[in-house]
């Protein structure tokens, strides 16, 4: 096995080996060392960014507290920054809780879509006939002078992407 640098002079000396001892950086600076959070997991050796405070792995934007440099997500981070502590276990487990990825603006118990019978809308309308119809099917029944088919009826709100 020839070496690549053949040849050419050691960056760490006549010596060739690294000066520094192996534990003179911090393991957060350190490629080799393996160390898991304090929080209990090691999702971060896979590969996958967790957040060291709520351990999500999702988030629009990764941040870091800035005395320990821990990884934290988007709301953990603003959270810190604008209040000076962390985030409290009760509106982490809201969040948590809150799976629902749809705009739902009606209550379960509230109006009702006349034609589809759906719940969630975000504007509910009448028809000519002044039934309550949801958005959707309101919309398509005033541009179109039909009904809208229910085969298009959608089990959540799709919100328009943004440009």
């Amino acid at each position: 096995m020839a070496l690549v640098n053949a040849g050419m002079p050691s960056p760490y000396g006549p010596g060739g080996t690294n000066p520094y001892p192996a534990g003179a950086y911090p393991a957060a600076l350190n490629p080799t060392s393996s160390t898991t959070s304090s929080h209990g997991s090691d999702r971060s050796m896979a590969g996958i960014k967790q957040c060291y405070h709520c351990n999500t792995t999702t988030t629009p934007l990764w941040r870091r507290d800035p005395a320990t440099h821990q990884t934290l997500c988007n709301a953990c981070g603003l959270y810190l920054q604008q209040r000076h502590s962390e985030r409290p276990r009760e509106l982490i487990e809201a969040d948590q809780d809150d799976d629902d990825d749809g705009v739902s603006l009606g209550a379960p118990d509230g109006p009702e879509c006349s034609h589809c019978q759906t719940r969630q809308t975000s504007v509910w309308r009448r028809n000519k006939e002044g039934d309550q119809v949801c958005n959707a099917c309101g919309v398509y029944e005033r541009l179109r002078g039909t009904p809208r088919p229910l085969s298009l009826k959608r089990n959540k709100i799709k919100p328009r992407a943004k440009h």
